[in-house]
């Protein structure tokens, strides 16, 4: 048993009316992004808002916080869990304590309603649509950040939120020590005479139910469980989790480029199986989930690119791909696999390789930075878009819906997010490199029966089952025996590009 303290049980039968409404929310979300009609927009965003102002009344209600001061008088007595549960709720308490109830309210409505706005600025390509909401929402996150308070920079109010602890200025740091090697090895892969800026299977079109059944065999590979999961389409793939028996994911499709669909669906699957794979003694606690957003970000891109993009792995896939997408007979096994792992700039974010990737993180990262610091106006958002682009990737970015719209986040009003996504890809090159020492090398156990497995069992053991309980650098620590270092997945994308660009 996890929880043995009484005070810490009383907590929990507390905390249980409060993860009750948080799933509610949960499947409320997924609706408003799969089935829900449009023109219910403002009503969900009125509904949410209200839901969690009662989350809010629970969470500072009086006799838990008594309850978690007690805690906090014996915490010498708390197991790893029981502490976890006491770091967790108050970390929560603090944050909801400085959010006022007229600000929550408005917030949820602004954001509900921009979502669906977004959408269809989106679809027709406008970002004069958009732009009068999002001007709003900054003004609601620059208003967020002062409630919540800062030391240096209003963005580390904002951060601190997706990734507990870190600042502006850490951030800043990873990304001049990651911009040189990479810029460098892409300069490198560009220089290769196998270089394509172009790859013939892009414009190959297919069959949306050819594609679904390719996503149904691929994630039948990886365990997915339909008795626990299911797989829907999303204006932009996400993964919801419901609890921890109901772990729900989307993909999207495209009239051409199956790889869309498939490198999205394989992403969202290794959010969901960080969720389905927490210790079951930990559902509906405040311990359930993933642990931070950057955490979260690692399992995803650990699955989508050094599992799915792997020559190992598609060759696992290849055969059965070519009785769904006829096209394939065309096209040889090294044509599959340039195809999955291509380096060239991209305009999208998503579709971006594992080198390139980083700088569109880095693009947002100054975009959202500007905002907060006022140097940026929503207005000169595209421009300004357009120009890093260039600069950073000598991309020419001609439309908003391939430029400035074409992420979510903003609509949802998640300001602070975007930098998780690159911590979390460089923390996945520290599972690999943890993972090698203990198991062997990646590709060998991709070709065993039960490798995949053997793989999920131990992100189970060493990641997954521990939900929140730890901090997300003890957490590191723990599985790694070091802290924090980008060097792991600098390693992994050289040796892996220099072997499929034939790199001196």
């Amino acid at each position: 048993m996890k929880f043995q303290n009484k005070i810490i049980k009383n907590i929990l039968n507390k905390y249980y009316y409060i993860s009750s409404l948080e799933s509610l929310i949960s499947l409320a979300d997924w609706d408003l992004n799969t089935y829900m009609p449009e023109s219910s927009a403002e009503d969900r965003g009125f509904v949410l808002g209200k839901v969690n102002l009662l989350i809010k009344n629970l969470i500072l209600d009086k006799k838990l916080k008594k309850l978690l001061e007690k805690a906090k008088e014996n915490l010498e007595k708390l197991n790893d869990y029981e502490k976890g549960v006491v770091r967790v709720l108050e970390r929560e308490i603090n944050i909801i304590e400085k959010l006022p109830n007229e600000f929550i309210e408005k917030f949820n409505k602004v954001t509900n309603e921009a979502q669906i706005i977004w959408r269809n600025a989106k679809k027709e390509n406008n970002f004069e649509k958009f732009k009068p909401h999002l001007e709003k929402i900054v003004e609601l996150i620059k208003k967020k950040a002062e409630y919540l308070g800062y030391e240096e920079h209003p963005y580390d109010a904002l951060i601190d939120l997706f990734e507990e602890g870190w600042t502006t200025k850490d951030f800043e740091n990873f990304f001049e020590v990651i911009k040189k090697p990479l810029k460098d090895l892409f300069n490198q892969i560009r220089n290769s005479p196998f270089y394509k800026e172009k790859h013939p299977l892009e414009e190959e079109k297919y069959e949306k139910e050819q594609m679904e059944k390719l996503n149904y065999y691929v994630l039948s590979l990886l365990n997915f469980n339909p008795a626990r999961s299911r797989l829907d389409i999303a204006p932009h793939p996400f993964e919801t989790a419901i609890s921890l028996n109901d772990v729900r994911i989307t993909t999207w499709y495209h009239p051409k480029d199956f790889r869309r669909s498939l490198t999205a669906t394989i992403h969202e699957f290794g959010h969901s199986l960080y969720e389905l794979q927490v210790d079951p003694e930990l559902k509906f606690t405040p311990l359930q989930g993933g642990l931070s957003y950057a955490f979260h970000e690692s399992q995803s891109r650990f699955w989508e690119n050094i599992i799915g993009r792997n020559p190992i792995f598609l060759a696992k896939i290849f055969e059965k791909a070519k009785e769904f997408l006829l096209f394939l007979k065309k096209y040889s096994f090294e044509d599959f696999v340039l195809y999955f792992n291509i380096v060239r700039p991209e305009k999208i974010r998503v579709e971006a390789d594992e080198v390139t990737y980083h700088f569109h993180i880095i693009l947002r990262f100054e975009l959202e930075k500007g905002l907060l610091e006022e140097k940026i106006k929503v207005n000169e958002l595209p421009e300004i878009w357009r120009a890093k682009m260039k600069e950073y990737l000598d991309v020419d970015v001609d439309n908003d819906k391939e430029g400035v719209l074409q992420d979510i986040h903003w609509s949802m009003g998640a300001i602070g997010y975007f930098p998780t996504y690159s911590l979390g890809t460089f923390l996945s090159g520290m599972w690999l490199e943890a993972l090698q020492n203990e198991l062997g090398v990646i590709e060998e156990l991709l070709k065993e029966e039960n490798g995949i497995l053997r793989i999920q069992n131990w992100l189970k053991e060493k990641i997954h089952k521990y939900g929140k309980t730890y901090p997300s650098k003890d957490l590191i620590s723990k599985i790694c025996g070091k802290e924090f270092s980008a060097e792991p997945f600098l390693s992994y994308i050289k040796n892996k590009y220099n072997k499929l660009y034939n790199l001196p």
